[in-house]
């Protein structure tokens, strides 16, 4: 009797799977696509962002270049009340005039108005051009709204709603949104 060796059946190696390859294009191929979003939205963006600067710099120029304003002298006797010093105004071509708000209050809502209009395609807006509605008066908590129809030069305006909200730190908070 002769020993015969065992025959085996031939061993098939798994079949390796490609999943991990696949998954790794997949993920170089979307952070290509969000790198080419980003820089063609910064591309797009820049001189908008640029003017927009240009002019908060202005505002902030005007404002700093703003003289000091004396405090009211005390009436002698004390049996009138002293006059109050008049603030300066700051020109209608840094800030849009008119709304309830004074020149602070109307500077401030149109460095946040500057941001906003310039991510919907104002490129250059126009401070004196802009026109101000009051679309509510002050209410019992002296909650107040404004629409801007913000000019922007060579462009459409675009309209925006402000609410100014008495502040319980003193101050008033200012909100800005685009207009539907």
């Amino acid at each position: 009797m002769g020993t015969e060796a065992p025959q085996y059946a031939p061993v098939e190696q798994p079949k390796k799977s490609k999943t991990g390859l696949i998954i790794g294009i997949v993920v170089a191929v979307i952070l290509c696509c969000c790198c080419v979003i980003i820089i063609g939205a910064a591309v797009a963006l820049g001189p908008t962002i640029g003017n927009v600067f240009s002019s908060v710099n202005d505002l902030q120029k005007q404002l700093t270049a703003m003289p000091e304003i004396p405090l009211a002298p005390s009436a002698p006797d004390g049996t009138e009340e002293p006059s109050r010093p008049v603030m300066p105004t700051i020109s209608p071509d840094v800030i849009p005039q008119g709304g309830l708000g004074d020149d602070v209050l109307r500077a401030q809502a149109w460095a946040y108005s500057l941001f906003l209009v310039a991510t919907s395609g104002c490129t250059s807006p126009v401070a004196k051009d802009t026109t101000i509605e009051v679309t509510s008066k002050p209410d019992s908590s002296g909650v107040w709204q404004e629409h801007w129809t913000i000019a922007c030069d060579g462009d459409s305006p675009v309209p925006v709603d402000i609410t100014f909200t008495p502040s319980s730190s003193g101050g008033t908070d200012i909100s800005v949104k685009l207009s539907k």
